[in-house]
């Protein structure tokens, strides 16, 4: 009988120290929501998205191009040396690309629109980094009829201008790793409809073309075309 009274009076003495030190504590829970780059509006826009919790440093994520100039275009960005102002009170630039990158007219399929993704294969040097970013941009709000040539030119593109292509997103401090990845899945949307059962290999003939298409590409831009087909193949599994 006295060896229950101890066992219980120790169990009782034991819960008494364990609530004692667990009020004491408080734990702290944060709910972190980010929201979908894809989707932006005017009330979300900044220059980057910021990711954070308490226990991690934070995390900074750039945005497109198109995302960054949702309300209102940077005319002082400098695309291929020259300002977004130079190539906008350029003559030679169709006033159609001007209209269309400035947001003032929207992606019909009529010929006159349908143009810019043909100048991705421009071999005006001068103002092809416009028209690039210009095709990079159109990526981020095309749909249906416009949407569907976009990808056709955007794999033919990659394929056929790799070196243009890389350079283009290792030197031009517009561009980001969200349009990269906006590129990725224009090829892969592209591959889907071609090649249907069959993407992985696809996505395989798409680096095999890029590889021929810059053949003498250095290690780190093999390694990058090898991570622009790991991207695809990530839509096609």
């Amino acid at each position: 009988m006295g060896y229950i009274m101890r066992t219980r009076h120790i169990d009782i003495f034991t819960i008494l120290i364990l609530l004692f030190f667990g009020c004491g504590q408080t734990v702290s829970k944060k709910t972190i929501k980010v929201s979908d780059t894809d989707s932006m509006t005017p009330n979300t826009l900044s220059n980057k998205n910021m990711v954070s919790d308490s226990l991690t440093s934070v995390k900074v994520i750039d945005k497109s191009f198109h995302q960054r100039n949702f309300i209102k275009i940077d005319l002082d960005e400098k695309i291929g040396g020259k300002t977004l102002r130079q190539y906008l009170a350029d003559d030679k630039i169709p006033n159609v690309f001007k209209t269309v990158f400035q947001g003032e007219r929207a992606l019909n399929d009529d010929e006159e629109t349908l143009a810019l993704i043909d100048s991705l294969f421009s071999k005006d040097s001068e103002r092809h980094p416009f028209y690039f970013v210009l095709a990079t941009r159109t990526m981020w709000w095309s749909d249906g009829a416009f949407s569907e040539p976009l990808g056709e030119k955007a794999k033919k593109y990659v394929e056929t201008e790799t070196k243009q292509f890389l350079k283009y997103f290792e030197t031009e401090k517009v561009l980001t790793e969200s349009d990269f990845n906006k590129w990725t899945e224009y090829v892969a949307g592209e591959i889907g409809i071609t090649d249907e059962n069959n993407e992985l290999q696809e996505a395989e003939n798409v680096r095999k073309r890029m590889m021929e298409s810059y053949s003498d590409c250095t290690l780190a831009e093999q390694k990058e075309i090898d991570r622009f087909i790991e991207k695809v193949m990530k839509y096609n599994p």
